[in-house]
């Protein structure tokens, strides 16, 4: 519903109408990441914002070390829909706005090594 009033909003970005291959935020993890399990019978939304979002936990509290945030805890997300016309593509995209984390669960892509084991003495 929020991508179809995105779409209804931007006509004046689109020339008056909708156009009919538009770029949908919304889209299908069994087609366009059919090699990775997680994805699988399941939609996603890539979404993204200039500045920080808030990042809280469930108590409302702010995250502020980033290792308690990962792909693969369980949250909840505050996104914006809304239409583009740049450079010839003309859709839909989603802003981040904030995020709340309320458990941890299954890491999804293994775990980065710290920024000290990085670059720690032992690779001079």
């Amino acid at each position: 519903k929020a991508i179809s009033e995105a779409l209804e909003s931007g006509k004046a970005k689109f020339g008056g109408k909708i156009p009919k291959n538009y770029k949908n935020p919304l889209r299908d993890g069994d087609i366009e990441r059919e090699e990775d399990e997680a994805y699988e019978n399941c939609y996603f939304v890539n979404a993204n914002s200039l500045r920080a979002p808030g990042v809280v936990d469930a108590e409302l509290q702010p995250i502020i070390d980033a290792t308690e945030l990962y792909s693969g805890c369980y949250g909840r997300v505050s996104i914006s829909f809304y239409p583009f016309n740049a450079a010839g593509n003309k859709g839909v995209a989603a802003g981040l706005n904030n995020v709340q984390k309320l458990s941890d669960g299954e890491a999804l892509g293994g775990v980065a090594p710290s920024a000290e084991e990085d670059f720690g003495d032992d690779l001079a």
